[in-house]
């Protein structure tokens, strides 16, 4: 492997000091990761079978018998790593699983190839059971590790679209991104032609490659929501409607980490109490996905009190109905924001809308948060 020149080092220098004080390589908030990026400092939890860890080359301990309980990137024995983020649920990612095995085969049918690259799925938002089901259905020949909460997602940036392939070279310095791929790809021979280009790829020039905002704006026009400040605060307004209590004022109020919550004040006999809620966006699971929008009300100690969807979608993008829109209410209503509840797609699945559900429960879960932030401010005692 070459040593990378003294101008790329530089640039690696540079960006230790850009991102100094955070946990290995990271990415700006809100960024999408993209060619010239290396892949941040991401613990993958071990779930791994040993088939799949052999597969992989993952260091074991005591003479193979015991499994890490994570392992990162940079264990894996690879020059390079087709790391492709799916979901069971993706049509796109459905249609492109056979084709993925095609690759997968004429690499490892490749003396040139076989060893030197190794393929490994994400299921994003998806648990085992999930991903264990998809390897199953779909007779992929290898490993994915399940992303439930969307962690491993977000860490690349929340990219908006699945299936998104990233292929990723490993270096002296890190695990540097070559090339990504977004939405479905039909012809095996396309994905082969991506790998070996991404072998051959210069590490300096891909550091000096200047970022492709395509997918940041792409990310925009997805998330993109036609209300005003004036028609979301009557929104949220709205989300706090109860004939139990009088709504008397509604203010939008921005946390220290810059969350912004709409605060009510509200009558409930002869006490003043205050209800919160939250506007939540989403982007897309999915390629031909539309991103999910919606607000949840809870009161001050953590329950959800309300679900009030602004565009919420399902199969071909449609919007719920007002059963899908009951039911979901009843999923969340009651729930505390305190003691999140993992998705259950068995449980928690509205028709036809999987994903979108799955991104609306993983929403509520990660919202803790916001109750510290708006105790710190004085909002709850």
């Amino acid at each position: 492997m070459k040593k990378l020149t003294n101008f790329a080092a530089a640039i690696l220098i540079g960006a230790v000091i850009i991102f100094s004080g955070l946990p290995g390589w990271t990415l700006e908030k809100g960024r999408i990761i993209t060619p010239g990026d290396f892949f941040p400092d991401y613990s993958f939890p071990m779930t791994l079978t040993n088939p799949d860890v052999d597969y992989l080359g993952i260091p074991q301990k005591f003479f193979g018998l015991v499994k890490a309980d994570s392992f990162s990137l940079k264990e894996i024995k690879a020059e390079l790593i087709v790391l492709e983020y799916l979901n069971k649920y993706c049509f796109s990612c459905q249609l492109q699983a056979p084709v993925m095995n095609q690759v997968f085969t004429m690499v490892e049918n490749d003396p040139q190839l076989k060893g030197r690259i190794k393929f490994l799925g994400i299921g994003a938002g998806n648990n085992q059971r999930e991903v264990d089901s998809f390897r199953a259905e779909k007779k992929v020949l290898f490993p994915i590790l399940p992303d439930p909460k969307f962690l491993a997602y977000e860490a690349i940036g929340d990219p908006g679209a699945t299936p998104f392939t990233l292929f990723i070279r490993k270096t002296d310095s890190g695990q540097l991104v070559a090339n990504t791929k977004v939405g479905l790809t039909k012809d095996p021979g396309k994905i082969l032609k991506e790998i070996n280009d991404s072998l051959k790829a210069d590490v300096s020039a891909l550091l000096k490659q200047y970022k492709d905002t395509s997918l940041q704006q792409a990310k925009v026009r997805k998330l993109h929501l036609r209300y005003n400040e004036d028609e979301l605060l009557k929104k949220a307004q709205e989300s706090m409607l109860s004939p139990k209590w009088k709504v008397l004022q509604v203010t939008k109020v921005v946390l220290s980490d810059a969350e912004e919550v709409y605060v009510g004040e509200i009558q409930e006999g002869m006490q003043k109490l205050h209800l919160f809620a939250k506007f939540a966006s989403r982007a897309p699971t999915c390629d031909i996905c539309h991103a999910t929008h919606f607000i949840f009300a809870f009161n001050e100690k953590g329950i959800v009190v309300n679900f009030l969807p602004l565009q919420v979608t399902k199969m071909g993008n449609l919007s719920w109905n007002a059963q899908e829109i009951e039911r979901m209410k009843q999923r969340l209503v009651g729930r505390s924001i305190l003691q999140p509840v993992d998705f259950d797609s068995q449980v928690d699945t509205i028709s036809s809308a999987t994903m979108t559900a799955a991104l609306i429960v993983d929403s509520v879960n990660k919202a803790k948060s916001l109750y510290e932030g708006l105790k710190s401010k004085g909002y709850i005692k």
